[in-house]
């Protein structure tokens, strides 16, 4: 079975699944529905526009330049190695310790900031982006968290043992 015809089958599995939570979502109550509605809608959105780039795009944008695949390939080998020098569990504490940073920022300060801080920290500490990309794709997130959670949902997010300081 070629790759092609494997894209499309999960695919399709996908729609399916995605059609399955909107018709179960039919026997929920208004209130329950709202977040997996909008997500199954948004799921099958998404993998029609996959599909159709897939199926629909140009052969052209399928060629491969081997020799930078094969650079990028060695160097992720490079910092595979440098990663495994760690031992499962210096990883596995330093996952929970991220974790556990994460939930005492929500706990202080609220969800909101919370959300912008830790991942403009996340993104400049390790880095994958520079101070001022993190700083704008923080921002980006915590708007579409407010959007989400608190205009589209209508849902009062908590807001940290400090609210008293800054509400």
């Amino acid at each position: 079975m070629s790759r092609h015809a494997q894209e499309n089958i999960v695919s399709i599995v996908l729609l399916l699944v995605f059609i399955g939570v909107i018709v179960l979502c039919q026997d929920f109550g208004p209130r329950a529905r709202m977040i997996p509605l909008p997500l199954a809608v948004f799921g099958i959105v998404l993998t029609v526009i996959q599909m159709a780039w897939h199926n629909l795009g140009s052969p052209d944008e399928l060629k491969m330049d081997l020799i930078s695949i094969q650079a990028r390939e060695a160097a992720a080998a490079d910092s595979v190695q440098a990663s495994e020098r760690k031992s499962p569990v210096q990883r596995e504490a330093v996952a929970y310790g991220i974790i556990g940073l994460l939930v005492a920022i929500i706990f202080l300060v609220g969800l909101m900031p919370a959300v912008f801080l830790f991942s403009a920290g996340y993104l400049w500490l390790s880095r994958y982006a520079s101070w001022l990309r993190s700083l704008v794709y923080s921002s980006l997130l915590t708007l579409a968290v407010y959007l989400l959670f608190e205009v589209a949902l209508q849902m009062q997010p908590y807001h940290g043992l400090l609210a008293p300081l800054y509400y």
